[in-house]
């Protein structure tokens, strides 16, 4: 990769703390791999922080309602049947804006007293923050806590380069979130697209768009881990 395309990419290794993350998360910051790190703060040992600050790499506040939601901790699980867990739990009131908000909460202020900083950025496992009724209180998280940078990307997901379906579904959803969020003083990427979105990462660089991308990559799996080790 040629370092004017490099210079288009934000790198973000998602899952820090969950599952086996940390060992390929920590090489690849080490190694300038990676741009930046999505924390878990519920599952990240007090080791892990202290390794990853060490890497001086950006860190941001990977959020979760696992708990919730009763769903998120396996890597591969099926994106129709989460969708319809998501649903099912949100129609019978058990997963809420109001809980939501409360659980996120929690998660900023235990980020800061593991790091002893606040994030550097929010974004959420799954994406569940894109769903509008959450997209307001991440918002007015990130506004009471003073956080600037976003997972969101203004100028959308790159719909035409992927036929991933969840990247299809987050589009729809950005596109009801884009009001809100022009009301924000709040950084984020031009794009926002995921490494496990692309069938062929060789022919997405040959169509890249002008402007940032925040590529989010989650290096536990060998397939993307190498990708990035090859590419970055």
């Amino acid at each position: 990769m040629t370092e004017s395309i490099r210079e288009s990419f934000i790198v973000t290794a998602d899952d820090y703390g969950i599952r086996q993350t940390a060992e390929p998360i920590l090489r690849l910051a080490r190694e300038g791999k990676i741009d930046r790190v999505a924390v878990m703060v519920h599952y990240v040992s007090s080791e892990q922080v202290r390794d990853l600050l060490a890497t001086g790499v950006k860190i941001d506040l990977h959020l979760e309602l696992i708990q919730l939601l009763k769903s998120g901790e396996k890597m591969q699980e099926n994106t129709l049947l989460r969708i319809g867990k998501f649903l099912l739990r949100y129609g019978v009131g058990i997963v809420t804006a109001k809980k939501a908000e409360i659980e996120w909460r929690s998660q900023i202020e235990r980020f800061e007293e593991l790091f002893g900083r606040l994030p550097d950025g929010l974004n959420s496992h799954e994406h569940v923050h894109f769903f509008p009724v959450f997209f307001k209180p991440f918002l007015s998280l990130m506004r009471e806590y003073k956080i600037d940078f976003a997972r969101f990307g203004s100028r959308g997901m790159l719909v035409d380069i992927h036929s991933a379906f969840v990247g299809k579904i987050l589009a729809f959803l950005w596109k009801r979130d884009c009001r809100m969020f022009k009301k924000e003083n709040v950084s984020t990427t031009d794009y926002h697209v995921s490494f496990d979105w692309l069938d062929d990462f060789d022919a997405f660089l040959n169509s890249l768009p002008e402007g940032t991308i925040e590529l989010v990559v989650h290096p536990e799996r060998e397939d993307e881990y190498r990708a990035i080790l090859e590419y970055f």
